[in-house]
């Protein structure tokens, strides 16, 4: 594993490091010495462990932070998929409402065929009726 040499909080460090590791050491140095470089009034009136607490804090209170946002992406994640299978249980049920829409529509269609076979043997039947009261009228 090769070795890198950087300066971290005025330091001169080595790390060994695994070679996909390099740009995140890199970026970590860099974070760290911005920190450090936000407390560099304090140098002088306070002790290097003191400004490198103070920076580890923050850290600290970062990641706390990280850690509630991950928290809260999973809480939306978890109410996205509650609200997931329900519009799919809504979807289903809405489909079998309009199959049955569906079927009662074509089950309407066929009373009303049926309706109007009658309502043509009933003008049928009247028509005799009526050929037949004519008749019976002729005779008379």
């Amino acid at each position: 594993m090769p070795d890198i040499e950087v300066n971290v909080f005025n330091q001169k460090l080595n790390l060994t490091y695994k070679e996909d590791e390099k740009n995140r050491i890199l970026k970590a140095v860099e974070i760290l010495n911005q920190n450090w470089n936000k407390y560099s009034h304090l140098q002088g009136k306070v002790s290097d462990i003191k400004i490198a607490t103070l920076i580890s804090l923050e850290l600290q209170d970062s990641l706390e932070d990280i850690k509630m946002l991950k928290d809260k992406i999973k809480s939306k994640e978890s109410d996205y998929q509650l609200l997931k299978k329900e519009i799919e249980f809504k979807n289903r049920e809405s489909q079998e409402i309009q199959k049955n829409t569906n079927k009662l529509e074509s089950d309407l269609n066929n009373k009303s065929q049926e309706l109007s076979k009658f309502d043509n043997i009933i003008d049928e039947l009247l028509d005799e009726v009526l050929e037949i009261k004519n008749d019976i009228l002729k005779n008379e």
